[in-house]
């Protein structure tokens, strides 16, 4: 496990070196926003246990189709920019797209240390789907941890998810055991996760252990975020750095224990049920592609996809590829809404 940490590390510096911003001549997205998401109304849903959810939505509040969107870990609802206008020029007023910052990132409230959990979020998860979309078919995709949310909402609430779910997408995830590879072998590290402990406990006396926490693991998963490097646009480089250097490290520690101990394997008996498709670039340092293969092994229907060259941050580094597979699922999840309402469901739901 030392030596392929080590190595793990070693190329993931390497990365961190190449990655500086205006290394790349050509940058297709010079002079993109990539903070502008688009959205047409703005809300905060108190959850559970009162953390406030930032909720952004885009498109008509009567479309027949709700798409949410969760972001993965040090992250924010803006990691979907070109998603979401990729599907709001594909289907107009078919969709209402849903985005909404996890807690502790972006806009939201972070929440105690305990509330951290894949449970939570997966409870945070079906709070925002019922505050903005308490009726009507409905279609989730999920990033990174975002992915591992989506999982344990579909192990929380099956019912839930076979009555109204018409598509999951499952992007750049694990199923469980991240504390074998990527990301999880570096969080799972002793020395880190003293870190970690340190950094939970009072900020003043501890800074220094904050600061070097976030000095260990902002950079790693900074450089493990691209499959390439050298072609990496330099404005979707810069925007992805800001984005985790701007996650509170206390965010980064409470988080660690459930990327690496989380087990959403029950979650696959209820997503056979349900459209999904599973996507991953073959050269994701973080969450690899063997986990997305775990996923692929339990739900044997799934489409499949996989991009070439591609790291943990796919759906920025290839916008053109992930949004057109994405929209795909959208797709077909309307299209067996159209059947739904000809079989006599008004409401679209699978089940009677």
């Amino acid at each position: 496990m030392r030596a392929g940490l080590s190595a793990l590390g070693a190329a993931t510096l390497g990365s961190v070196v190449t990655l500086l911003p205006g290394r790349r001549a050509n940058d297709p997205w010079a002079g993109e926003d990539m903070w502008e998401l688009g959205v047409d109304r703005g809300s905060m849903v108190a959850a559970t246990d009162g953390v406030p959810l930032a909720v952004r939505e885009a498109g008509p509040t009567d479309a027949p189709m709700t798409v949410v969107f969760v972001h993965g870990y040090t992250l924010s609802m803006d990691t979907w920019h070109f998603q979401r206008r990729h599907l709001a020029d594909r289907f107009g007023s078919e969709i209402r797209m849903v985005f909404y910052d996890q807690r502790g990132h972006g806009l939201s409230g972070a929440g105690s240390r305990k509330n951290a959990t894949i449970d939570q979020l997966s409870r945070d998860l079906d709070t925002v789907i019922s505050a903005t979309a308490p009726a009507g078919p409905v279609v989730v995709i999920g990033h990174s941890m975002g992915g591992m949310t989506v999982m344990g909402f579909a192990a929380r609430h099956p019912e839930t998810v076979r009555e109204r779910v018409l598509g999951v997408g499952l992007v750049s995830t694990a199923m469980a055991e991240l504390s074998e590879a990527g990301l999880g072998a570096v969080l799972d590290n002793r020395s880190v996760a003293r870190l970690a402990g340190l950094a939970g406990r009072s900020p003043g006396v501890f800074t220094s252990s904050r600061r070097a926490l976030g000095a260990i693991i902002s950079p790693f998963i900074y450089g493990g975020s691209f499959g390439d490097p050298a072609t990496v646009s330099p404005t979707v480089a810069r925007f992805v750095d800001k984005l985790i250097a701007s996650t509170d490290v206390l965010t980064i520690a409470n988080f660690f224990e459930t990327l690496t101990r989380h087990d959403e394997s029950a979650a696959m008996p209820v997503l056979r049920e349900v459209r999904t498709t599973v996507l991953s670039g073959d050269r994701d340092l973080l969450t690899p592609l063997d986990r997305s293969v775990d996923i692929v092994e339990e739900l044997p229907d799934a489409e499949f996809v996989v991009v070439p060259g591609a790291g943990h941050m796919v759906m920025l580094e290839e916008p053109a590829h992930v949004s057109e597979v994405l929209g795909d699922l959208v797709a077909d999840a309307i299209i067996e809404w159209r059947r739904l309402e000809r079989a006599g469901r008004a409401d679209g739901s699978r089940t009677s």
